[in-house]
């Protein structure tokens, strides 16, 4: 497969260091950028025909443009020979949301004296479009976001609506596998390619005049500065607002010159709450030097770039590398499925064949069809089987069923925005571009749910080609978060388009306990957004196969820590066709174990997050100019959260089906789905039931209760046994360990969908199903209960 093409990029620039760096990421993932492009304050006389640099302050308070020495910007030109275009903001912060909700007015082209009651994001979109006039081939915008979800996602807007890529290479640098994984280490990362960012604003406690003009990527001032910071709960990235930088030099190759300014054209500001900052009255001047060949692309080799595996996933691998799948048996003792079993051992036993028991095919192909599913919980909606007239075009079929989706909503008060999560069953994933773009059209506002994609073939009903189940959260539970970046980085997959990485809500809306919707994860590249092996250079079959399995995995840890999921409710596992079914399941139960093993030690490097302050949760957030300490990050699994009254340790790893489907999107191998539990704790209770099935209840201890029970029904059970434990099972209403509870969502995933079809659940048709153990089920049913 051919190498992806290098984007052409608009680089976005307020002066400061991380917009810089982010541009050097740029360069050193071999894109290119075409232009420079910088937002600069309206002059203190608010006339649209005073000039840009005029007398008086410089500064203007702002949550997304950096305004302090705006004056030397132009320098840039020519210090990097980068073509730059300029913008004078135009209105305040008028949408303080953390998310950004675009509006639907637009931005008047000068400054007007109404200005204020527009929002300064929409002075972004002004800038580029002239930037697109001269330059149409740009594809991309790149920025220096690396914790602010107020400023990334603001980005994120404008460049969708111009078709442009967003690129946020620092985007949670310093929670990535980095030679040091720190605050420090991203200054440090910087001043290892020769980036020299001088502070021009200091507005924090810790941080006073002395600091100005001081080369933040110095060793001696980062000491100096974390010590200062560290008094106040800030952040050394500056995160917060603690201050601001621009930058006179960096790398030669890159930078042509550099940026230089006397002391006698530098005065210094002051302004209320202890803020000081540097005022420029010339534009500076830069010194050209000249790089010779050689050290043009000497930065290259000294430029940390995130490894793509945290520690803990490449311990995963290079266990996976020393596994031979054919002879770990279903059902096979704890030491020989939870521990490495020898290669060269391995051949001795490479004769074992798994216990097949195939299913009733003239079942398996049975004309079989849903009626739509309500059920409802005291804090969740559930909608499920949503299908439309079969024969009839996708796009009639995808319509139909929204409409349907929205008239349901309506019944209960809600609308499209109250959705946490879906589910979409398709008969061909060839058809996934046309849903999604119909799909896309039922949310233009921020946080769409999170959503799962998978292709079922003739698994489907005859005619239909599209299913869609969904979750939304009631009217009484408005606490719904999400987490949604569609910026390209080295920390998790984007998710540009009509869903989120993750969305939340409260299991009671009294309490503190949340549930967490993680999309579908697939092993995508986060840099590149290709499949992990389409270079050819991840290896072939199983060797492939676990790669791409524990990397989807890695996406999922890394959200929900995001999210602080302390404990998953469980996994399912979609696998991709036939070929090496049976192994793949055995693999990703074993991955999945694996992860929920107690490690030698409580906590691994990467799990200590140094986490800055958004400037969002600064201002709006209520924790006032100078924010306590951050908590510290959430681990994941959380064994302090989690008890069983079974003390054997597998007795803790969260439930797990493998289901193989037709295909998955982009022709991955494997996408993981799962429900997280956030602040709460969890307990397990684990028993075999009538004809072998194995039960495991997994209760959220909450204000008000809710379990979540995994039931595998093995080959050896029959069907009109399945059907009937299922049906008691779905209607039934159990006493659990916190009192009477009643079922109220059940997901069914098998092949014999139309044996199935009396039972009130959601359906997953699918050609085969294992549980732990890598033993195959005839069904694998999910039980939700409340109570």
């Amino acid at each position: 497969m051919s190498p992806t093409p290098p984007l052409q990029v608009i680089a976005l620039i307020s002066g400061g260091k991380d917009s810089f760096f982010s541009l050097l990421h740029c360069l050193a993932n071999n894109h290119a950028v075409v232009a420079l492009a910088n937002l600069y304050p309206p002059p203190p006389s608010s006339s649209p025909n005073a000039q840009e640099c005029q007398d008086g302050p410089s500064d203007l308070n702002s949550y997304m443009y950096q305004t302090v020495g705006h004056a030397l910007i132009p320098r840039y030109a020519t210090a990097l020979g980068i073509p730059l275009y300029r913008q004078q903001i135009i209105g305040t912060a008028v949408d303080s949301q953390k998310d950004y909700s675009a509006p639907n007015f637009a931005l008047p082209e000068t400054y007007t004296p109404d200005a204020d009651s527009y929002d300064e994001t929409e002075s972004l979109l002004t800038l580029l479009k002239r930037v697109l006039v001269d330059h149409p081939q740009a594809n991309a915008l790149s920025a220096g976001a690396i914790l602010s979800t107020y400023q990334r996602t603001r980005i994120e807007s404008v460049a969708l609506r111009l078709g442009l890529i967003p690129l946020a290479y620092l985007w949670q640098y310093p929670h990535l596998p980095t030679p040091i994984p720190s605050s420090a280490g991203l200054l440090q990362d910087m001043a290892a390619v020769g980036l020299d960012a001088r502070i021009v604003k200091v507005a924090s406690g810790g941080l006073d005049e002395g600091f100005l003009w001081e080369n933040v990527c110095e060793e001696r001032v980062i000491r100096k500065m974390e010590k200062a910071v560290g008094r106040f709960g800030g952040s050394v990235l500056g995160e917060g607002g603690e201050y601001e930088t621009v930058v006179v030099r960096g790398p030669m190759g890159v930078w042509k010159g550099i940026l230089a300014v006397s002391d006698s054209h530098r005065m210094v500001r002051k302004g209320e709450g202890g803020e000081s900052w540097l005022e420029f009255t010339e534009e500076g001047r830069v010194e050209m030097v000249a790089a010779s060949e050689a050290e043009r692309d000497e930065w290259k080799k000294k430029m940390n770039i995130p490894r793509l595996w945290d520690a803990r996933f490449e311990r995963l691998l290079e266990e996976l590398g020393t596994m031979s799948w054919d002879v770990l048996k279903p059902g096979a003792s704890d030491t020989e499925a939870g521990q490495l079993i020898d290669v060269a051992e391995s051949r001795n036993q490479q004769n074992w064949q798994p216990p097949h028991i195939p299913l009733d095919s003239a079942k398996t192909q049975a004309v079989w069809a849903l009626s739509p599913l309500t059920t409802i919980a005291p804090s969740l909606l559930f909608l499920s089987n949503l299908a439309a007239p079969s024969h009839t075009t996708l796009t009639s079929q995808t319509t139909h069923i929204l409409n349907t989706l929205t008239a349901l909503l309506a019944t209960h008060n809600l609308t499209p925005a109250s959705l946490l999560s879906t589910t979409i069953l398709l008969r061909s994933m060839s058809s996934f571009l046309t849903l999604n773009t119909i799909y896309a059209t039922l949310f233009p506002y921020p946080n769409p749910p999170a959503r799962a994609t998978i292709a079922c073939g003739a698994a489907l009903p005859p005619g239909v080609d599209v299913m869609l189940s969904a979750v939304a959260s009631l009217p009484a539970n408005d606490q719904r978060q999400g987490l949604h970046v569609q910026s390209r980085s080295y920390w998790a997959p984007a998710n540009i388009g009509p869903y989120s990485q993750a969305i939340s809500c409260q299991v009671h809306e009294a309490g503190e306990a949340r549930l967490v919707y993680v999309a579908g994860q697939i092993p995508l590249v986060p840099a590149t957004m290709e499949v992990l092996g389409a270079d050819g250079h991840s290896g072939t079959g199983m060797a492939l196969f676990t790669k791409q399995a524990a990397l989807a995995l890695q996406h999922l840890w890394r959200i929900g820590t995001e999210m602080r999921v302390g404990w998953w409710a469980g996994a399912v596992a979609f696998l991709a066709g036939e070929q090496d079914a049976v192994e793949k399941a055995r693999a990703a139960w074993w991955c999945w174990k694996r992860l929920h093993q107690r490690p030698p030690e409580e906590t691994d490097v990467e799990d200590e997050f140094p986490d800055g302050p958004d400037a969002w949760d600064r201002r709006y957030g209520g924790q006032g100019s100078f924010a306590a300490a951050p908590a510290p990050a959430q681990a994941l699994p959380d064994f302090a959260r989690a008890t069983s009254a079974d003390a054997r340790e597998e007795a803790l790893v969260p439930d797990f089906f493998a289901v193989q489907v037709d295909a998955l999107p982009r022709g991955c191998g494997v996408e993981w789905q799962s429900v997280g539990v956030a602040d709460a704790e969890v307990e397990y209770r684990n028993s075999v039931i009538r004809g072998g099935a194995c039960s495991r209840v997994c209760t959220v201890m909450s204000e008000e209760g809710m379990a979540f029970e995994h039931v595998g029904f093995p080959l050896a059970c029959s069907e009109e046994d399945c059907l009937e434990q299922c049906l008691q099972r779905v209607n039934q209403r159990r006493v659990g360990e916190r009192g009477r509870q009643r079922a109220f969502h059940a997901t069914l995933y098998t092949a014999s969908a139309a044996a199935f079809c009396g039972v009130e659940a959601q359906i997953v048709p699918c050609g085969r199903v294992w549980g732990a153990d890598g033993v195959e089920l005839r069904v694998g049913l999910v039980v939700q209960y409340v109570g």
